[in-house]
Protein backbone atom coordinates (compact mmCIF):
# COMPACT_ATOMS: atom_id res chain seq x y z
CA UNK A 1 0.00 0.00 0.00
CA UNK A 2 1.55 3.66 -0.36
CA UNK A 3 1.49 6.12 1.96
CA UNK A 4 -1.83 7.97 1.73
CA UNK A 5 -3.59 4.25 1.28
CA UNK A 6 -2.04 3.41 4.78
CA UNK A 7 -3.35 6.53 6.70
CA UNK A 8 -6.38 5.96 5.03
CA UNK A 9 -6.76 2.21 6.41
CA UNK A 10 -6.16 3.32 9.83
CA UNK A 11 -8.40 6.09 9.54
CA UNK A 12 -11.24 4.37 8.55
CA UNK A 13 -10.09 1.58 11.38
CA UNK A 14 -9.94 4.52 13.87
CA UNK A 15 -13.10 5.40 12.95
CA UNK A 16 -14.34 1.54 13.87
CA UNK A 17 -12.99 2.23 17.06
CA UNK A 18 -14.36 4.99 17.62
CA UNK A 19 -18.60 3.36 16.70
CA UNK A 20 -16.84 0.77 19.34
CA UNK A 21 -16.12 3.25 22.21
CA UNK A 22 -19.01 4.97 21.28
CA UNK A 23 -21.30 1.37 21.81
CA UNK A 24 -19.42 0.87 25.07
CA UNK A 25 -20.14 4.46 26.12
CA UNK A 26 -23.65 4.07 25.03
CA UNK A 27 -24.27 1.15 26.83
CA UNK A 28 -23.00 1.77 30.17
CA UNK A 29 -25.09 5.04 30.28
CA UNK A 30 -28.03 2.83 29.78
CA UNK A 31 -27.45 0.34 32.32
CA UNK A 32 -26.49 3.45 34.64
CA UNK A 33 -30.07 4.43 33.78
CA UNK A 34 -28.83 8.47 32.62
CA UNK A 35 -30.27 7.26 28.91
CA UNK A 36 -33.84 6.74 28.34
CA UNK A 37 -34.62 3.23 27.05
CA UNK A 38 -35.70 4.38 24.25
CA UNK A 39 -31.79 4.76 23.01
CA UNK A 40 -31.34 1.29 24.79
CA UNK A 41 -31.37 0.19 20.36
CA UNK A 42 -27.78 2.45 19.85
CA UNK A 43 -25.21 0.86 22.13
CA UNK A 44 -25.46 -2.62 20.42
CA UNK A 45 -25.18 -1.18 17.10
CA UNK A 46 -22.64 0.58 17.30
CA UNK A 47 -20.79 -2.36 18.69
CA UNK A 48 -21.77 -4.03 15.57
CA UNK A 49 -21.11 -1.68 13.20
CA UNK A 50 -17.84 -0.95 14.85
CA UNK A 51 -16.98 -4.77 15.06
CA UNK A 52 -17.53 -5.08 11.51
CA UNK A 53 -15.89 -1.73 9.98
CA UNK A 54 -12.77 -2.53 12.43
CA UNK A 55 -12.15 -5.98 11.44
CA UNK A 56 -13.37 -4.79 7.27
CA UNK A 57 -11.03 -1.91 6.92
CA UNK A 58 -7.71 -3.92 9.02
CA UNK A 59 -8.36 -7.40 7.19
CA UNK A 60 -10.43 -6.50 3.95
CA UNK A 61 -8.29 -3.40 2.92
CA UNK A 62 -5.65 -5.21 0.42
CA UNK A 63 -4.74 -3.95 -3.02
CA UNK A 64 -7.76 -4.25 -5.94
CA UNK A 65 -10.44 -4.97 -3.32
CA UNK A 66 -13.15 -2.93 -3.52
CA UNK A 67 -16.33 -4.93 -1.76
CA UNK A 68 -14.59 -3.88 1.71
CA UNK A 69 -14.92 -0.40 0.55
CA UNK A 70 -18.50 -0.62 0.11
CA UNK A 71 -19.20 -2.02 3.21
CA UNK A 72 -17.04 0.77 5.15
CA UNK A 73 -18.99 3.21 3.29
CA UNK A 74 -22.00 1.43 4.55
CA UNK A 75 -21.26 1.48 7.71
CA UNK A 76 -19.66 4.80 8.68
CA UNK A 77 -21.32 6.90 5.91
CA UNK A 78 -25.38 6.71 6.41
CA UNK A 79 -25.31 6.42 10.20
CA UNK A 80 -22.96 8.87 10.88
CA UNK A 81 -25.15 11.60 8.65
CA UNK A 82 -28.01 10.75 11.31
CA UNK A 83 -26.10 11.27 14.20
CA UNK A 84 -24.87 14.67 12.85
CA UNK A 85 -28.64 15.18 12.09
CA UNK A 86 -29.83 14.53 14.89
CA UNK A 87 -27.63 16.55 17.39
CA UNK A 88 -27.58 19.33 15.00
CA UNK A 89 -31.04 19.31 16.11
CA UNK A 90 -30.31 18.83 19.70
CA UNK A 91 -27.95 21.82 19.74
CA UNK A 92 -24.52 19.39 20.42
CA UNK A 93 -22.02 21.32 18.45
CA UNK A 94 -18.68 20.02 19.91
CA UNK A 95 -20.28 16.49 18.71
CA UNK A 96 -21.71 17.93 15.47
CA UNK A 97 -18.00 19.68 14.73
CA UNK A 98 -16.29 16.02 15.89
CA UNK A 99 -18.91 14.52 13.40
CA UNK A 100 -18.34 16.70 10.33
CA UNK A 101 -14.75 16.23 10.74
CA UNK A 102 -15.43 12.33 11.03
CA UNK A 103 -17.44 12.16 7.93
CA UNK A 104 -14.43 14.19 5.63
CA UNK A 105 -11.82 12.08 6.76
CA UNK A 106 -14.18 8.88 6.28
CA UNK A 107 -14.74 10.11 2.58
CA UNK A 108 -11.52 11.39 2.25
CA UNK A 109 -10.33 7.61 3.50
CA UNK A 110 -12.28 6.06 1.13
CA UNK A 111 -11.84 7.64 -1.85
CA UNK A 112 -8.51 7.47 -1.71
CA UNK A 113 -8.25 3.56 -0.92
CA UNK A 114 -10.56 3.66 -4.25
CA UNK A 115 -8.30 5.39 -6.68
CA UNK A 116 -5.38 2.84 -5.24
CA UNK A 117 -7.62 -0.09 -5.94
CA UNK A 118 -8.14 0.98 -9.70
Amino acid sequence: MVRGSVIAKRVLVGVGLLFVLNGLIIGGLRLAQVVPPGYGWLAPMFLAFGVVGTLTAWFGLKEGRRWPLVILALLYVPWTIIGLIGDTKQGYWPLVAAETLGLVLVVWAITTVMRRAV
